[in-house]
């Protein structure tokens, strides 16, 4: 069973507005993860008696939330947690955290699996590597707002990854780390993207069942200099993504 959440008194001054306050303590326990996709919020009536405010107050708050993406209402059961869409923008090379920054939602990893291996053909191959060389494989699960977006598995030449072993991968965004620890500076990134069977031994952590059909992302970055850097694969519910991109007529 879930524990109930804690309600804080709110401050009587220094706040422009009752609701604002309400709805700015939701949405950032929504985005830490403390109500995670799916989560059924508190009621109205239970904002009401906690916090000493109308039945008004509590559904501006809400009102708030869902227009700003972060909650859906249920008729006649109440207020739930929307999941949380990574909205990608193809004119930039983008990291997750860039990606989830407009939402206000606290990014993380978890290290599935790290270590060096021999470069399978295709990753070799994007590399410009020797089949069978040595390469740093790195398979994340991406949450945001603790709902698991994506499944990134990645593979850097052994002189990069080497480097980034040591490095805190959990909170920080690897495109970071080679550019602020490794002062890499990045170029571009090449993109393929289409509907696959979900890996068998990774489709839990994305939240499928094994070979159901998932979105899958090939992208190759190169460095400044034209270097292909990282090759990776990134696994994410078709719900979980969108795409944006601004096409010219001409």
């Amino acid at each position: 069973m879930t524990a109930q959440p804690y309600f804080p008194t709110l401050p009587k001054r220094g706040r422009p507005s009752k609701y604002l306050a309400i709805r700015d303590w939701l949405a950032a326990r929504i985005a830490d993860g403390d109500f995670c996709h799916g989560a059924q919020l508190p009621s109205e009536h239970d904002i009401m008696a906690r916090f000493s405010v109308s039945r008004v107050t509590a559904r501006q708050a809400f009102d708030d939330l869902r227009r700003l993406g972060l909650v859906e209402s249920v008729r006649g059961k109440g207020y739930f947690v929307r999941r949380f869409k990574a909205v990608h923008d193809l004119l930039r090379l983008q990291s997750f955290g860039e990606m989830m920054a407009p939402l206000g939602v606290a990014t993380h990893s978890k290290v599935v699996e790290i270590g060096e291996v021999p470069a399978p053909p295709d990753a070799a191959s994007a590399l410009r590597l020797s089949a069978g060389e040595p390469v740093l494989r790195v398979v994340r699960a991406r949450f945001a707002g603790g709902t698991v977006i994506s499944v990134d598995i990645s593979f850097f030449p052994a002189d990069i990854g080497r480097k980034l072993v040591p490095l805190n991968l959990v909170s920080n965004d690897i495109f970071v780390l080679l550019e602020k620890d490794l002062s890499m500076e990045l170029g571009f990134a090449e993109l393929t993207i289409e509907a696959a069977p979900a890996p068998a031994e990774y489709a839990a952590h994305i939240g499928v069942s094994e070979a159901e059909t998932v979105l899958r992302i090939r992208r190759l970055t190169h460095d400044a200099g034209g270097r292909p850097v990282d090759f990776e694969y990134l696994y994410a519910r078709l719900d979980a993504v969108q795409f944006r991109v601004r096409s010219a007529r001409w």
